[in-house]
């Protein structure tokens, strides 16, 4: 595009800016550009060429105005973003009227120019009541930009907006709760996806921008670090490259186009494009979630919160204490002092939060990540401390999911940035290789009371899937490979080629050295590990009423009753964590049936 003294002083017309669309012109050469001066850039020419059509067609306009909203309004527009248009008018001055007449006169010019374009006429008071019954438009027209006319009745529109957006917060926000959870339903989680949609996805754009409007509420701030900060422009860099390489206006990533998005990128392949998009994904709906939740527990208390002054003074709450250094505050588990040189204080704070079901506040989470971490091997109290948050059962998946966010999970387990954001191109599994591990810890956590040590039966749950990284150099690998166990085969069969589970046993070894479980549990964890397929495998391939069935699964776990009954925990945790038509209940039986028979031959 041309610099920065050229755009200013040259004129900028709608045939220019379909013409930069296209990649011709004085402007195309740098339209398709990513980055957020690129899209600051084409912000600034589409209001150029907007500023050039109004003065046209409006003139001297008085009680009119022209703004947008939509990637317009943000000041992000991408290569194929529309135009998503607003003439407000004052009725007072201008009234409908006009309002209608010069609509025209705007509208058809565009779409004459080949753009496309989103458009509405509203009043002032059409602004509020949109705004009051369609959260889509409110939160729009919070960021609302002036384009051209009366600047300053854009500027009241998006002032009254705003007013009432705060002053019915109370019956907004189960609104805005509500929009979330159901497209969350529809779209699906941005983390999670194969071919995910940037914009309507769980942790997409559009949950950035209700993230805006929920901290316009004053009733709570969002986190604040540079993870959210940036997840939103890097998530707007994918959504450019991929309008660049499909030349459409679209927002959904499909398979199809991932490999040469992410070459646009920089990036190696298509699975680190959607591990870069789960970790911006997961920033913004763990901020979301955080924010609302905040604003949700402020709202019940009817009040935003305030510093207590007393005698003109700041002085601190008063905290519920939850143990040495931990308090429980605003319905959060909080530090109630600076983080002394404790190595096991992040673990003491998670295992607070979760067996009580409180979340772990934020800026705690980071301020733990600061803290000591324990030596390896661990001492046994630290391990105890670990496998109780494990075996926490749902509350796990949140209070991980908040450590992580702010890097307190690597500081404990180094090696868990292999599995971080993995894909898994599998259909049956609905989440991350990360993901899914802690799904299947918390599935194992209310199971352990079928085992007679749980502790195994946990670190099993939590590493069973760790041999789905990357090989050094290459892609994630694909799933493991039938094991060549089939109705009829002889339980003398060489065992398979390395797959995941078999790379995982040999990956989890000294993982679990370092932790310092005991060599006799150790042992029996990556057994477990190396299994976890085996179950599944023979009770669906193989007659489970064959005796040589029970035998095939003794076999592999050295004829012991105890692994058994340890392996078909693992296995139902493994297989709901992995989604519903893993577990289904005609698999669930086949599963059953063959523990038993196991058994009863090991008597």
């Amino acid at each position: 595009m041309p610099d920065a003294g050229t755009r200013q002083s040259g004129r900028v017309t709608l045939v220019d800016l379909a013409a930069a669309r296209r990649g011709d012109g004085p402007y195309g050469a740098g339209w398709n550009g990513i980055g957020a001066e690129a899209r600051r850039v084409r912000t600034e020419l589409a209001e150029r060429a907007l500023g050039a059509l109004w003065a046209e067609a409006a003139g001297e306009a008085p009680g009119l105005a022209l703004g947008a909203v939509g990637s317009l309004g943000g000041g992000d527009l991408g290569p194929r973003s529309d135009l998503d248009l607003v003439l407000i008018y004052d009725d007072r001055v201008a009234g409908q009227a006009a309002a209608d007449g010069l609509a025209p006169r705007l509208w058809y010019p565009i779409w004459d120019a080949g753009l496309d374009l989103d458009y509405s006429v509203r009043s002032l008071a059409d602004c509020r009541r949109v705004a009051a019954r369609d959260l889509p438009a409110v939160t729009g027209l919070l960021n609302l930009r002036p384009i051209a006319g009366d600047a300053e009745l854009a500027g009241r529109a998006a002032s009254a907006v705003l007013a009432d957006w705060r002053a019915q917060t109370r019956r907004r926000l189960p609104e805005l709760a509500e929009d979330l959870a159901a497209r969350a339903g529809r779209f699906g989680e941005l983390a999670y996806s194969l071919e995910p949609d940037l914009k309507a996805s769980r942790g997409g754009l559009r949950d950035a921008k209700t993230l805006r409007a929920l901290t316009a509420t004053w009733l709570a701030d969002r986190p604040h670090t540079p993870a959210v900060d940036r997840a939103r422009a890097r998530i707007l860099d994918v959504r450019d490259a991929l309008q660049a390489v499909t030349g459409r206006a679209t927002n959904r990533l499909m398979r199809v186009d991932q490999a040469e998005v992410a070459a646009r990128l920089g990036l190696q392949d298509a699975d680190a494009l959607l591990a870069a998009l789960a970790a911006e994904g997961r920033a913004i709906a763990y901020a979301t979630d955080v924010t609302l939740r905040r604003a949700q527990h402020n709202l019940m208390r009817g009040r935003v919160p305030r510093p207590l002054l007393v005698r003109g003074r700041r002085r601190a709450p008063r905290l519920a204490s939850l143990g040495p250094g931990l308090a429980e505050h605003e319905g959060e588990v909080v530090l109630d002092r600076p983080p002394a040189q404790d190595p096991t204080l992040a673990l003491c704070a998670a295992v607070q939060a979760a067996t009580r079901g409180l979340p772990l506040s934020p800026a705690t989470a980071r301020s733990l990540a600061a803290a000591p971490v324990p030596a390896r091997p661990w001492a046994p109290d630290v391990l105890a401390l670990f496998c109780q948050l494990l075996g926490a059962g749902a509350r796990l998946v949140g209070v991980w999911e908040a450590l992580d966010q702010a890097g307190v999970i690597e500081g404990l387990l180094p090696e868990w940035a292999a599995v971080r954001n993995r894909p898994q191109h599998n259909p049956l599994h609905r989440f991350t290789v990360d993901r899914h591990l802690i799904e299947t810890a918390a599935i194992a956590g209310p199971l352990a009371a079928t085992v007679d040590r749980p502790d195994v039966l946990l670190l099993a749950a939590l590493f069973h899937d760790f041999g789905k990284q990357a090989p050094p150099g290459g892609a994630v690998q694909g799933q493991t490979p039938p094991s060549g166990i089939g109705r009829g085969a002889s339980t003398c069969e060489a065992p398979p080629s390395e797959g995941h589970a078999e790379r995982g046993a040999r990956l989890a070894g000294p993982i679990l050295e370092g932790l310092g479980v005991p060599p006799d549990q150790k042992a029996d964890i990556v057994r477990l590990i190396r299994e976890h397929l085996t179950l599944a495998r023979l009770a669906t391939t193989r007659d489970p009423d064959d005796p040589a069935t029970a035998c095939a699964l003794l076999a592999r776990l050295d004829g012991r009753a105890d692994l058994v009954i340890q392996l078909r925990a693992l296995t139902e945790a493994d297989a709901r964590a992995t989604g519903p038509k893993a577990w289904s209940r005609v698999r669930a039986q086949l599963i059953d049936q063959l523990p038993g028979a196991a058994l009863a031959a090991a008597r």
